[in-house]
């Protein structure tokens, strides 16, 4: 019998976010929450069995299945030719506890704790953590994100299901604030925590319509799932106390902050407080400027620097409901490149005069922002290409060395490179693996020569025996053997918690998609 709550389309196209990735699927499934403003457990175990009744379909017409939530990937991830994809961006209902409901060995409290379903937003997460709202009325209880992306738009599953990673100097990914996680399968629907650190009391489980699973290898697994482990229903997020962050924007000489970027030791880098650990620290550069006179080329840096938020602040916010447009600003340059490649270095340097301008907030208690604030909105750029590379932290200076050079083989592509930091992050494959990582971004416009240097880079880091992942929901050129490389051992513990999960091949491969099957996380 069709079901109310659930919206179907037949032999569509599937389209993400930057419009970049275009398949053909057999069926598009929107599904909705019974009563979407009144949010309850009983609804969880709901949606949760209509989720797995959309699986067990799955499975019985032989079809693969993807679960999505705001199409934010550059990465075919999400994508299954002719199969189903499950729309999860309405499911967005989040929930606060009491000490009641906490675990006696936990060493978090429940004012830090916010239960969010897989389809909310990074923005409506921040709102309804920083600022008084039906869910945490408490004004004591006003907490924020540890980081994010450096945009809001993604939802928490697919954030999480790609390793998003995040915007602060010293903690890893997102998916590193993470203490629980409800995951369904055909026939499970399982409630994950670390066995070594709980989190809820025994019976939290059961409201969920949940079986209790406390593992850490599984819980470490199902951090960062690739949307291959079944389909995230909530995560249990662990804030921390609110606070602020003051921003700079300063261009500094490559030859000065050279040092900062390979060490994150900024003494003599030239940035705004030397003496204090920026809360965020970011790079932009042109890769044309970095060989030759490279020492010359300006380095657009971003700082933030955390200070305490009062109480009584009050947090304004003006969010948008749905993705929007955006602007086509990248597109048009990038169009411009196209009919005339010399205006290559023109177009790059005209975007980034509009993009990255020169700014302080220090001292300025009133521009200060809550991160919900400061990481706002983000635009679809269309035409925009995006990548991200992990390496470890000593080899961020060797590393820029070999894209500078890789970009003189392919001079029309109208990039950037951005270097930010990350700890080492929990999940088996997190790709900010390393401690710390620096995550060097190839950010431009959409062309042939940006699509090839992309590649050229990674047969570049391969050539020179560089340790290097690649972002798993941004444009890669990932292979088994560099999966491999990247992750070693961690591939077999990944494959290994999979089969435990879901212990039936048909329904591992109902879960898998080329992407996942090409790269041996399906065995």
């Amino acid at each position: 019998m069709p079901d109310t709550f659930i919206d179907s389309r037949n032999a569509a196209n599937w389209v993400n976010h930057h419009e970049n990735v275009s398949v053909p699927v057999a069926k598009i499934l929107t599904v909705r929450n019974e009563t979407p403003k009144s949010p309850s457990f009983a609804g969880m175990k709901a949606t949760a069995s209509r989720l797995q009744q959309v699986i067990r379909d799955a499975v019985a017409a032989g079809k693969r299945i993807r679960a999505v939530g705001a199409h934010w990937s550059f990465s075919d991830i999400p994508a299954v030719a002719n199969g189903w994809i499950v729309e999860t961006n309405k499911l967005d209902w989040r929930f606060a506890f009491t000490a009641s409901d906490i675990h006696p060995e936990s060493r978090v409290t429940q004012d830090e704790l916010l239960l969010c379903q897989c389809g909310t937003l990074i923005a409506r997460i921040n709102e309804t953590l920083e600022s008084p709202n039906n869910v945490l009325p408490n004004s004591q209880r006003r907490k924020a994100l540890r980081t994010s992306g450096a945009s809001n738009g993604q939802t928490i599953a697919g954030a999480l299901g790609t390793g998003v990673h995040g915007s602060a100097l010293d903690v890893g990914g997102m998916e590193s604030q993470v203490a629980g996680i409800q995951l369904l399968t055909a026939n499970r629907n399982m409630w994950i925590e670390r066995a070594s650190a709980p989190v809820m009391n025994d019976g939290f489980a059961a409201r969920l319509g949940a079986e209790l699973v406390r593992d850490d290898t599984l819980f470490e697994a199902a951090l960062v799932s690739l949307g291959s482990l079944g389909i995230v229903h909530s995560v249990l997020i662990c804030a921390t106390g609110r606070y602020l962050l003051n921003t700079s924007l300063r261009r500094i000489r490559y030859g000065q902050i050279k040092a900062a970027l390979n060490s994150l030791d900024f003494r003599g880098s030239g940035i705004p407080d030397e003496s204090r650990r920026p809360y965020f620290f970011q790079a932009i550069m042109d890769p044309d400027d970095l060989w030759e006179e490279g020492d010359r080329a300006k380095v657009f840096c971003t700082v933030r620097y955390k200070e305490v938020c009062e109480p009584n602040r009050q947090v304004a916010y003006n969010l948008k409901k749905e993705n929007s447009d955006g602007t086509d600003l990248p597109k048009l340059i990038g169009d411009i490149i196209k009919l005339d490649p010399a205006f290559r270095d023109l177009a790059t340097w005209l975007l980034m005069e509009i993009m990255l301008k020169e700014q302080s907030e220090i001292g300025k208690p009133e521009k200060w922002k809550t991160p919900g604030q400061a990481y706002t909105f983000t635009d679809a750029r269309r035409g925009v290409a995006s990548s991200g590379f992990g390496v470890p932290l000593a080899q961020v200076s060797n590393a820029l060395a070999i894209m500078a050079e890789a970009f003189r083989s392919h001079k029309k592509a109208g990039v950037v490179l951005t270097c930010r930091y990350v700890q080492k992050s929990p999940g088996i494959l997190s790709f900010t693996r390393y401690d710390p990582t620096c995550v060097i971004d190839i950010d431009g416009i959409d062309s042939t020569a940006t699509q090839k240097l992309i590649k050229l880079v990674a047969q570049r880091f391969e050539a020179a025996g560089m340790p290097f992942t690649m972002h798993w929901g941004k444009t890669n050129h990932l292979t088994k053997a560099r999966v491999r490389a990247a992750y070693g051992g961690n591939v077999d513990r990944w494959n290994a918690a999979r089969r435990i999960i879901l212990p039936d091949q048909a329904e591992r491969d109902a879960f898998s998609n080329d992407f996942i099957d090409a790269v041996g996380l399906n065995a």
